[in-house]
C-alpha cells in the first residue's frame, strides 16, 4: 500500500511536467532534526512514562506549473529513535500532493491528498463535514460534538485523506460543483478502530433571471465504516441527502424570499443491539430578507421544520425552529443587531418534549479591507416538559482576520458557544451544550527572531444520555523561532489536558520540542 501510494504520486508529478511545454519546475531539498520530550508518552491518567524521541528527517518539495495547471509534491521521511522505549523505533512518512488544472477559463479541477505513516500519538480531532469545504448549497451545518482519538500505544498507523473538486461556472452567478472526499485510517494496534469514509457530492446554482430568480440543488452521499475491536463494536453508517431550493428577490438585493427543502435517508448499524436500522428526515425552510436601499435597517426571518421517521417508531419526532434578526447600521462600518431563535421539539415516541428560548444581541464591524468582526452575547433557556430546565450563556465572536496591533505583533481570536440537537444516526447524542474558544498571539522581536503564544478551550456536554457526556479539553502552548537562511530553529512547549466523564480518557501531557531545519533560501530551478 505505501509503496503503491508513492509510485502513484511520482507518476502524477512526472506526467504533469511532461504533458506540455512552457512549464517551470522547482525543487527544494531539506533536512531536519527533531527532538521531543514528553512527560506522559502513552497519555495515561496514572503510571505516566516519559521519553526523549529524536527524528532525523530528509525531505523535499517539488513543484511544477505553467499558465493552466500546477502540481506540488512534498515528502519527508524520518526515522524515530526512542531513548527508553527502543522497541518503537521506526520509519515515518509524511507526503502531500496538491494541485489544480484549468481546463478552460470557467472549468477547473483541484485536488489534495495527504498521507501520514507514523507511530506518534497523533491527536486527531474529527469534525463532521471537515472533509469538504463549506458550501451554501449543502445542508446548513450544526455543531456536533467532536470525537477525539486518544492513543495509548505507539504502534504504527497510517491515514490517507483525499479531496477532489471540479468547478464549472456557466454564468455570472451560475456554478456547478462536483466533489469527492475520501478518508482512511488503518492501525496496527488491534485495540484502535480502523475507519473508512466516502463522501461524493454534486451541487449547482442557476439564475434564470440574474439577480432576481434563482434555483439550486444538491445531492450528497456519505458512508462511514468502523472496524470491531476487542473492547468496542464496529459499525457502518450511510446517508443520501438531496436538496432543492429557490430564491426570488422582489427588489434585487433589497427584498427577497428563499425556500429550501432537504431530504435525508440514513441507514446504519445500531451499536446498542447490532441490528440494521434506518431513519428519514424532511427539512423544509423559508427565509424572508428585507434590506432597504438606505441600508440603515435590516430584517431577516426564517422558519425550519424537521420531521423524522425511523424504523423504530419510538424515535420519531418533529422539530420547529424559527428565527428573527433585526439589524441597524449605526455608522458606515458598524452594525448592531438583535436576534431571537425559538425551537420546539415534539417527540412522537420516546423523549421529553421541550422548547428553547434563545435571544442575543451583537455588533458587526467591517474593516477597510472588507473583513468583518462579529461579536454577539446571548442566553438560552431550554424549558422541558417534566425535568429541570437547562440554561447557559451563548457567546460568539470572530475577528475574521489577524489583528495587527503594531508592525511586530498580531492576535487572533474566535469564540463560539450554544446548543445543538443530534437525534438521527447511530450515536444520537441528543441535546448538547458546547463552548469553544481559540486565540493566537505573535510577536517579532527582530528580523530573525519571533515568538508565538496560543491557547484553546473546548467543552461538549450532553445531558440527555443515560450517562451524561461531558468532555473538556484545554491546551496552552508557546514557541520561539529563529530563522536566518539557510537555518530555521524552533523551540515549542505545549501543555494539553483532557477531562472527560470517561475517566480512562483523562490525561495531562507536557511536551517540549526542539526542531532544526536546513534548507536553501530559494528553490532550485530544474529546467532553466
Amino acid at each position: 500500500m505505501k509503496r503503491t501510494y508513492f509510485v502513484i504520486m511520482m507518476a502524477i508529478l512526472l506526467s504533469a511536467v511532461n504533458s506540455e511545454a512552457g512549464y517551470q519546475i522547482t525543487f527544494t531539498p531539506r533536512i531536519s532534526v527533531n527532538t521531543d520530550y514528553s512527560d506522559n508518552l502513552f497519555l495515561q491518567n496514572e503510571n505516566e512514562a516519559y521519553d526523549y524521541i529524536t527524528v532525523i528527517s530528509p525531505g523535499f518539495t517539488a513543484q511544477a506549473m505553467n499558465r493552466t495547471w500546477n502540481v506540488t509534491l512534498s515528502y519527508d521521511m524520518g526515522y524515530s529513535c526512542y531513548e527508553k522505549f527502543v522497541q518503537y523505533n521506526t520509519l515515518r512518512h509524511n507526503a502531500q500532493l496538491t494541485g489544480g488544472i484549468g481546463f478552460t477559463r470557467h472549468t477547473r479541477l483541484d485536488f489534495k491528498n495527504s498521507f501520514l505513516l507514523t507511530e506518534e500519538d497523533v491527536t486527531k480531532v474529527e469534525e463532521p463535514g471537515s472533509e469538504t469545504e463549506e458550501s451554501p448549497l449543502t445542508e446548513p451545518k450544526t455543531h456536533v460534538a467532536e470525537k477525539e482519538t486518544v492513543r495509548r500505544t505507539r504502534e504504527q498507523h497510517y491515514s490517507d485523506d483525499m479531496l477532489v473538486i471540479l468547478t464549472h461556472q456557466f454564468g455570472e452567478a451560475d456554478i456547478f460543483n462536483a466533489k469527492y472526499a475520501y478518508n482512511v485510517l488503518k492501525n496496527e494496534d488491534p485495540a484502535v478502530q480502523d475507519t473508512t469514509r466516502h463522501n461524493p457530492s454534486f451541487s449547482f446554482v442557476y439564475w434564470p433571471l440574474p439577480g432576481q430568480f434563482g434555483v439550486n440543488a444538491s445531492l450528497s452521499y456519505k458512508r462511514e465504516e468502523r472496524s470491531d475491536t476487542a473492547e468496542q463494536a464496529g459499525y457502518w453508517e450511510e446517508a443520501v441527502i438531496p436538496s432543492v431550493g429557490v430564491k426570488y428577490w422582489f427588489i434585487p438585493r433589497q427584498v427577497g424570499i428563499e425556500a429550501d427543502i432537504f431530504y435525508t435517508k440514513e441507514d446504519f448499524l445500531d451499536i446498542s443491539d447490532g441490528r440494521n436500522k434506518w431513519d428519514k428526515s424532511l427539512k423544509p425552510s423559508l427565509r424572508l430578507i428585507f434590506k432597504p436601499a438606505s441600508g440603515r435597517f435590516g430584517f431577516e426571518s426564517s422558519l425550519v421544520n424537521t420531521g423524522a421517521l425511523a424504523s423504530d417508531p419510538t424515535r420519531d419526532f418533529g422539530n420547529w425552529q424559527g428565527s428573527m434578526k433585526i439589524s441597524r447600521q449605526l455608522t458606515k462600518q458598524l452594525e448592531g443587531f438583535f436576534q431571537y431563535t425559538h425551537t420546539v421539539m415534539d417527540f412522537k415516541g420516546n423523549g421529553e418534549n421541550y422548547s428553547v428560548y434563545d435571544p442575543s444581541v451583537g455588533i458587526t464591524y467591517t474593516f477597510a479591507e472588507g473583513l468583518p468582526l462579529t461579536f454577539s452575547l446571548g442566553y438560552f433557556i431550554r424549558n422541558k416538559a417534566q425535568s429541570e430546565d437547562d440554561a447557559a450563556p451563548a457567546l460568539n465572536g470572530n475577528l475574521g482576520k489577524t489583528w495587527n496591533f503594531n508592525r511586530h505583533g498580531s492576535v487572533s481570536l474566535t469564540t463560539s458557544s450554544g446548543y445543538d440537537e443530534d437525534y438521527l444516526g447511530a450515536e444520537r447524542l441528543g441535546f448538547g451544550i458546547y463552548y469553544d474558544a481559540k486565540s493566537t498571539a505573535k510577536y517579532a522581536f527582530s528580523k530573525y527572531l519571533s515568538a508565538d503564544l496560543y491557547g484553546s478551550f473546548r467543552r461538549d456536554k450532553y445531558t440527555d444520555l443515560e450517562t451524561t457526556r461531558n468532555d473538556e479539553t484545554r491546551e496552552l502552548g508557546s514557541g520561539l523561532t529563529f530563522q536566518k537562511n539557510p537555518w530555521v530553529i524552533r523551540v515549542d512547549y505545549t501543555r494539553r489536558t483532557i477531562d472527560s466523564t470517561s475517566s480512562e480518557n483523562n490525561y495531562d501531557e507536557n511536551r517540549i520540542t526542539l526542531k532544526v531545519v536546513l534548507s536553501p533560501f530559494r528553490p532550485i530551478r530544474l529546467n532553466d
